[in-house]
């Protein structure tokens, strides 16, 4: 499948960053107005006092801005087909670090990626914060504000988690043919010898593969298994998992796996009621001018359901 981030969706943005500028123009304070027409972020959050005006700088010093958003839109985002073996490749992901400038194409080495988008995570959370204690005073403007300053910070901390270019096949570990104890369980990783894997699998791109995903789970997992000292307690959590295992409709993984799979990503639950109260304020909107927004929530929904961590 091909997910293209359409223009509608940045022409939405647009609306949207333009209406909080139409909000700072009214600003008491020049120096404040100066600061964000300038891009200087760091500054505007010195000198500006409103509510409005603090959240846009922030969301600025994370990447989202009309300029960014204008650079954005001469790139289109679309989800990788090979290898096969990486299973799906969800981009919800890649479509917002192209919105905020943070793609490979636009930092190539992975280690100042990986802290540019920790950075850029860390200044949407402090908009999404600043502006969700006031939910029920925020105007029209500011809740779609928050609601891509959430979006985008829960898609972030779905790629620090998931998105570090490590596969395996399952998204459990599995005893080795003839084994029969826990001892022997292993999460088998995919063959990532050819081209398009060379290609195609790179930590924090955006590019969330079914298997990269999988990695995570899996050693979770399995570190939570090995991690049990006592035998008797280990066997009983192995019986527990194969149990969960065999159910096909499984739902939330048992204990003490939940809590070593669940825990890292909890914040991912929080985002969602978060995004949920604020979508419900913004029920008017539709189609395509949320798309950036609609998709993190589906992909963050679908995620939290394939891992185990909701039902």
């Amino acid at each position: 499948m091909h997910l293209i981030l359409h223009w509608s969706t940045i022409f939405g943005i647009f609306l949207v960053l333009s209406a909080c500028r139409d909000l700072v123009e009214e600003s008491d304070t020049s120096s404040c107005n100066s600061a964000i027409d300038a891009r200087n972020y760091e500054k505007a959050l010195t000198v500006c006092s409103s509510r409005k005006d603090r959240a846009t700088a922030y969301m600025g010093k994370a990447g989202y801005d009309i300029i960014n958003l204008l650079k954005s839109s001469a790139t289109t985002v679309t989800a990788y087909t090979k290898p096969t073996a990486l299973g799906t490749d969800d981009i919800a992901g890649a479509s917002i670090l192209n919105i905020l400038q943070l793609s490979v194409a636009n930092i190539a080495n992975d280690d100042e990626r990986a802290k540019a988008i920790s950075k850029s995570k860390t200044n949407l959370n402090s908009a999404y914060e600043l502006l969700q204690r006031d939910l029920n005073e925020l105007s029209a403007d500011e809740i779609l504000l928050n609601t891509f300053a959430i979006s985008f910070a829960m898609q972030l901390n779905q790629l620090e988690v998931y998105d570090n270019a490590t596969t395996t096949a399952e998204a459990y570990p599995a005893l080795c043919n003839g084994c029969s104890h826990v001892d022997n369980l292993t999460c088998t990783e995919v063959d990532i010898s050819n081209s398009d894997a060379t290609a195609n699998l790179k930590a924090m791109d955006g590019h969330l593969w079914t298997k990269e995903r999988n990695g995570t789970q899996c050693n979770s997992i399995l570190g939570a298994i090995k991690g049990i000292t006592d035998s008797d307690e280990q066997d009983a959590a192995f019986i527990n998992f194969n149990a969960w295992v065999d159910n096909t409709s499984r739902g939330k993984l048992p204990e003490p796996f939940a809590t070593t799979v669940c825990g890292p990503i909890s914040s991912l639950t929080d985002y969602l009621a978060d995004l949920t109260l604020n979508l419900n304020k913004l029920s008017s909107l539709s189609g395509d001018n949320t798309k950036a927004i609609t998709n993190a929530e589906t992909s963050s929904d679908a995620l939290l359901k394939a891992v185990g961590c909701s039902e």
